[in-house]
């Protein structure tokens, strides 16, 4: 049966020629994707063979013969376009380890890498985020970690100062930190975590930054000190107990919390006295810790606070101070305290609980026996 277009209506036409249109599409579509399949697969066989030859040649200048080596290597770099090999000794720095990336550093800069880079780094966000990995691992080749600190970007400002924490240059890196605690309070939690684990803190900088107009750097400089426990600068927490900023003090208790300095323990009865709830809701878990049961006097009294998380942190805090704590916890419970009689609730089912080969215990104590005594 032949096909006479003569015979067709315009609409059946169109229809026709839509079809035809459709087929041309689908089978140029299966075409381009085949191409960019084989591609990748040409790529990725190309990366592979490079991977296994450079690894071949780091084997060599590992054993001693780096003269024979670094030829083999650069060849294998060079097979492979820049972005790839960007990649690629990336990759292998990040699980060699600082003792094996010595030669990836040595590497990427005789490959002639850093140019591309820095050209990319210019250009897209995201590429600056590349960037800076890529500068962790092989400890900034292209020099743009002290660039990337002042990026239109939080997240590349966030990610160039960890970076350079991470490498051990906190103290270049505290130039960007006024900015940086603008960035809000998550990021805030990352920069005080960069800045208590690297080596060495950055401890002069600290210090003069615990100065600054801004509540949020002092909120930073506070928390990093207990954090990492810097015991030497225990006069700038101290100090930061009556701040003019309740961030700051709230801070500054909780490092104190985190030194466990008993002789600390009448700063941080000072802070009961605070006009915010927040800061007395802290400072009871402070005093709680550092004074045990010579503290249980001065944190019965905001058993009665007007704010109940006060009255809360505060029964939980005398419940840890001993026979102290628990007397005052009782009296206050046959006042009719709330916050005391859960408190107290609570250390008889923990005191109550059965330690391993002591069945007998919670046995009694379900039979209605004598109840253990708190301590």
């Amino acid at each position: 049966m032949k096909l006479s277009f003569e015979t067709l209506t315009f609409q059946e036409l169109l229809i026709f020629i839509f079809v035809v249109l459709e087929v041309v599409v689908v089978l140029a579509a299966i075409v381009a994707l085949v191409v960019v399949r084989e591609r990748a697969i040409r790529s990725e066989r190309q990366v592979e063979s490079a991977r296994r030859s450079l690894l071949d040649a780091l084997a060599h200048i590992g054993s001693g013969a780096g003269e024979a080596g670094m030829p083999l290597a650069l060849a294998a770099v060079a097979s492979l376009t820049k972005d790839h090999a960007r990649r690629l000794l990336t990759e292998l720095a990040e699980g060699a380890g600082t003792g094996g990336s010595r030669v990836l550093d040595e590497l990427y800069a005789k490959a002639g890498l850093a140019a591309e880079a820095r050209a990319n780094a210019q250009s897209r966000p995201w590429e600056r985020l590349r960037a800076i990995r890529e500068a962790r691992a092989l400890s900034d080749p292209a020099r743009l970690l002290s660039v990337l600190l002042t990026d239109e970007v939080a997240d590349v400002r966030l990610g160039a100062f960890e970076a350079m924490c991470t490498l051990g240059r906190a103290d270049e890196a505290m130039a960007a930190l006024p900015v940086l605690v603008h960035d809000g309070r998550l990021n805030r939690v990352r920069v005080i975590d960069a800045l208590s684990s690297t080596e060495p803190i950055p401890l002069v900088a600290l210090v003069e930054h615990s100065h600054s107009e801004t509540p949020e750097v002092r909120q930073v400089v506070v928390a990093v000190l207990g954090t990492a426990q810097v015991r030497s600068a225990v006069d700038v927490i101290v100090h930061a107990v009556t701040d003019i900023d309740a961030e700051v003090r709230i801070q500054a208790l909780k490092a104190l919390y985190e030194l466990g300095d008993v002789s600390l323990l009448k700063t941080s009865l000072g802070a009961l006295q605070d006009p915010r709830w927040e800061v007395r809701s802290e400072a009871v878990k402070t005093c709680g810790r550092l004074g045990g049961g010579g503290a249980a006097e001065a944190i019965a009294v905001l058993l009665d606070d007007e704010a109940e998380w006060v009255r809360h942190n505060a029964s939980l805090a005398l419940s840890r101070c001993g026979p102290s704590g628990i007397a005052a916890l009782r009296n206050a419970a046959g006042r009719g305290n709330a916050s005391a009689s859960s408190a107290l609730a609570e250390a008889r089912m923990q005191a109550a609980e059965p330690r391993s080969g002591e069945p007998e215990a919670l046995d009694g104590l379900s039979r209605g026996g004598v109840q253990p005594k708190l301590t």
